[in-house]
């Protein structure tokens, strides 16, 4: 019996060594070999990092005049995981920045995400407010005042459509990888040149990393690392011309309208337009209006639901879109490709003519095609086509290069995209409409669920040959045409951004190059082309009547109207057009929606555009 007592004696002991072993080897791991890792991750628990936004860069004209900066505003962030959690302090912040509780609550409950640790509730408060939220900021858990930046703009409505505004990011963009890092409550380029350059407009932040006391407050910044401005953009627009641009713009738009339609009693509709001045020689723009337009002003801090949809709603004629970057019908503005394509494809030459009845029966009897002159032009060459803009003649081109080698080449289309038409510029723009060179591939895909309308007619390319049917352009797209003209076969890609400079003035590399390429055109074919095109602001031509007190003696001028039907709206209104002839410097394109003739109701702003750009009055 006592034996066992013994044995039962040491067993005890024995487990009680080896209890005190495992617990020395324990306290040896977690004081030695894992002291630093855990003084490490103590010093964690108690230091917080957070972010200091940078200034976005400035946007400046070509003449070096300040278009758009930052100004500096503080504004209330939270972090939604915690503010969700605590309606106290909800509470306070309702009355403290005079939002209604269930407004703040939704917003949290709705930011209350893994991926966003950040919201912004107000933006730009007032002193008194700052003050109270720093004092009381013991009460106020997840909750802080922050610098922020906000866009402000020198001459407000100007240029709206190129610049473009900001906004704060959404859920959306916070989730995809183009903004893996960023945060809640970061201001970004949402349209126009704000969104095209944000990657360098945006700077660099500044970081904190501050120690903070059990209740989580600051007592003692540990690290701090300032914030990079953002880089500069130097504009090829100059802002004097844009301003006279819109306004030549907008008032002309007010003039067509209180004309009537030829032989009604309706006047012309005229909901839109759009103007690109290009520098011929470079591609740089000059001007880009774009009618009806906003302010961007409305965007800072950010815009109201109900003014958001005011801007978008159709009835207000849809301000928000750029209509010098969107495709409509070009009418007879296009007849410059056709002209080249037949001089090229020998369809026509310098001295053949057609006759001109005012009617057309090249695809029989059932199909007249008439011109827009129905009493007719008489026998025209090319020359005399451009100046009369003579439908006749350009169905008959259009119809000879279907027919050449039974069409497998879809000689009109390959020309229209020779001369850019059908896709993008490339313009430091987003949301560019490449337009539609439409053609047989087009019709079959675009008609499927309609067999009967798959197949391509004859009429759809005499058609295109006057800019009519399935054919869209944009204003740039019509205005690189032309250039490609001036130029005697060079394309320039336009831009708008012609230098970039970083916080310390260091120019981007490449930043200020031209872009273009040879298209290997026969200059011969071009100034026939460009002959006509004199002629149309001469006396007889198209446009003749509103240039006749130019001094076209000293600022020749190579012009194209059109008119473009696009039923049941009224028609398109076109003039485009390019200036000195010989020494070119600019290009000017005009469009106006349901506005009737080029010749009549587009070339008169034309013509006052050029006579400020050439400083004639």
């Amino acid at each position: 019996m006592g034996l066992n007592i013994k044995i039962r004696f040491r067993i005890v002991l024995y487990l009680l060594a080896i209890l005190a072993i495992v617990l020395m080897l324990r306290l040896y791991f977690l004081q030695i070999m894992g002291g630093g890792l855990y003084a490490e991750l103590a010093s964690e628990n108690i230091s917080r990092e957070k972010t200091v936004s940078a200034p976005r860069g400035n946007i400046y004209d070509r003449n070096g005049k300040l278009l758009v900066k930052s100004i500096p505003v503080k504004a209330v962030a939270v972090e939604p995981l915690i503010v969700s959690e605590d309606e106290d302090v909800m509470r306070i912040l309702s009355e403290c920045l005079n939002i209604s509780y269930e407004e703040i609550k939704e917003k949290v409950e709705q930011s209350n995400l893994s991926y966003i640790d950040r919201l912004i509730l107000k933006q730009d408060i007032d002193t008194a407010t700052m003050i109270y939220l720093k004092e009381n900021s013991s009460k106020l858990p997840g909750v802080e005042v922050i610098d922020l930046y906000l866009r402000e703009y020198n001459f407000g409505f100007l240029a709206s459509h190129l610049l473009g505004y900001t906004g704060e990011i959404d859920k959306k963009r916070l989730q995809s990888e183009t903004y893996m890092d960023y945060e809640g409550g970061d201001q970004i380029g949402l349209t126009g040149l704000e969104e095209t350059y944000e990657n360098l407009l945006r700077g660099k932040k500044g970081k904190i990393i501050y120690e903070v006391d059990p209740l989580g407050r600051p007592v003692n910044i540990l690290e701090e690392t300032d914030p990079i401005s953002g880089s500069d953009l130097y504009l090829t627009i100059d802002i004097d011309l844009q301003r006279f641009v819109e306004e030549a713009l907008y008032q002309s738009i007010l003039e067509v309208r209180q004309k009537k339609i030829s032989g009604t009693d309706e006047n012309y509709k005229v909901p839109g337009g759009a103007v690109v001045v290009l520098d011929s020689r470079n591609g740089q723009v000059l001007a880009m209006a774009s009618y009806p337009t906003y302010n961007p002003e409305l965007f800072v801090g950010g815009i109201s639901e109900d003014e958001y949809a005011e801007l978008k709603d159709p009835e207000n004629n849809s301000p928000l879109l750029n209509r010098a970057i969107m495709s409509f019908p070009p009418g007879s503005a296009i007849k410059i490709v056709p002209a080249y394509g037949g001089l090229a494809e020998g369809i026509i030459s310098e001295r053949s003519t057609f006759y001109c009845a005012g009617a057309w029966t090249g695809l029989g009897e059932n199909f007249i095609k008439y011109c827009w002159n129905r009493s007719g032009h008489g026998s025209l060459n090319i020359r005399g086509a451009i100046k009369n803009s003579c439908d006749i003649y350009f169905y008959q081109v259009g119809y000879g290069l279907l027919l050449k080698n039974d069409n497998s080449e879809e000689l009109l289309q390959k020309y229209l995209r020779i001369f850019g038409f059908g896709s993008v510029t490339g313009i430091d723009l987003p949301s560019e409409d490449p337009g539609l060179v439409p053609d047989k591939e087009w019709k079959k895909d675009y008609f499927k669920d309609q067999p009967e309308y798959t197949v391509w007619f004859p009429g759809d390319t005499v058609n295109m040959a006057i800019g009519q049917g399935y054919l869209l352009v944009t204003p740039l797209q019509l205005a690189q045409a032309y250039s490609i003209l001036a130029n005697r076969g060079l394309e320039y890609k336009p831009y708008l951004a012609e230098e970039i400079k970083d916080s310390e003035g260091n120019l981007f590399p490449d930043s200020s190059e031209d872009d273009y390429q040879d298209l290997n055109l026969d200059e011969n074919f071009i100034e026939i082309i460009e002959d006509g095109m004199v002629q149309v602001v001469s006396p007889g031509g198209t446009a003749a009547s509103v240039f006749s007190d130019f001094p076209l003696d000293i600022y020749p001028i190579a012009g194209k109207t059109g008119t473009a039907e696009s039923p049941p709206k009224q028609d398109y209104a076109w003039f485009a057009s390019y200036a000195p002839v010989g020494n070119t410097q600019y290009v000017v394109v005009a469009m106006l929606e349901e506005a009737g003739s080029g010749g009549s109701n587009v070339s008169p702003m034309i013509e006052k555009i050029y006579r400020y750009l050439f400083t004639i009055d």
